[in-house]
């Protein structure tokens, strides 16, 4: 009973532990900080923008998400939905800009305590 109890509690804390990634990006995305967000990109991630799609590696990405920012400004970014499950997390951000809004998708997980975004999409 007591094990059970350790369990959940030890279970609860580490959700909130990881919670607030989602912030964590909507806030980069909107100031257009891709330092930061490249900081998160995994080695090799799955990328797609309007104008480009494909397996880039973590600098390959910034110079996408450069390019995207330079044409569509962000205005604001909100979270719109956030999940953390076992081995992936899903994180959702309605991005408005100067030209249009975009919905951006986020695939992460957790690797030794750190999200990594394994994906990144914006339609």
């Amino acid at each position: 009973m007591v094990k059970n109890l350790l369990i959940a509690l030890f279970s609860g804390l580490s959700a909130i532990a990881y919670a607030g990634e989602g912030e964590k990006i909507a806030n980069a995305i909107q100031s257009a900080n891709t330092a930061e967000l490249s900081e998160m990109f995994n080695s090799s991630i799955e990328l797609e923008t309007p104008a480009s799609s494909g397996v880039n590696t973590r600098e390959q990405a910034r110079v996408v998400l450069d390019n995207f920012f330079r044409n569509n400004t962000p205005v604001r970014a909100t979270l719109t939905h956030e999940t953390t499950g076992t081995s992936n997390s899903m994180i959702v951000i309605s991005l408005v800009t100067k030209t249009g809004t975009f919905r951006i998708s986020v695939v992460g997980s957790y690797k030794n305590g750190s999200f990594v975004i394994n994906e990144f999409k914006i339609t």
